[in-house]
């Protein structure tokens, strides 16, 4: 029996909601200096989650200790984005690749939340032994 009390699903969910929540995040801001001279667009990297370096992460010891990792596995890096247009101000914010991101990021979000909202329920459904309304 597993005596953490965060279930994996919920806490993947947490982290692809987060995920999502960043990349929106940078992409507006590349929107907001769309007009901005020498503005370079940045983009948000994530570390692979089967990385090596996942496995040395601390092990933690008591339900309410928090990981480090898990505001870096949801923060990401910040770093340049490749520059596939540059206007002659210096500017390398490319609308289509933002727009094309915050879509793609919009159904991602929608997608894990749903997904969330549905796992609660059947959680809610369990601990009440089918007598919740689902």
């Amino acid at each position: 029996m597993n005596s953490n009390p965060v279930d994996a699903t919920v806490e993947a969910l947490r982290v692809t909601l987060g995920r999502a929540s960043r990349r929106a995040e940078v992409a507006a801001s590349n929107l907001a200096n769309v007009d901005t001279p020498g503005y370079r667009s940045l983009a948000v990297e994530f570390d692979d989650l089967l990385s090596p370096r996942a496995e040395l992460e601390p092990r933690l010891t008591h339900p309410f200790h928090r990981s480090r990792s898990a505001d870096r596995r949801v923060r990401g890096t910040l770093l340049e984005a490749p520059v596939t247009r540059m206007r002659n101000d210096g500017n390398s914010v490319d609308l289509d690749r933002e727009m094309t991101t915050l879509g793609m990021t919009q159904g991602r979000y929608r997608t894990a939340a749903e997904l969330l909202r549905k796992r609660f329920a059947l959680l809610v459904y369990t601990a009440t032994d089918g007598r919740a309304g689902v």
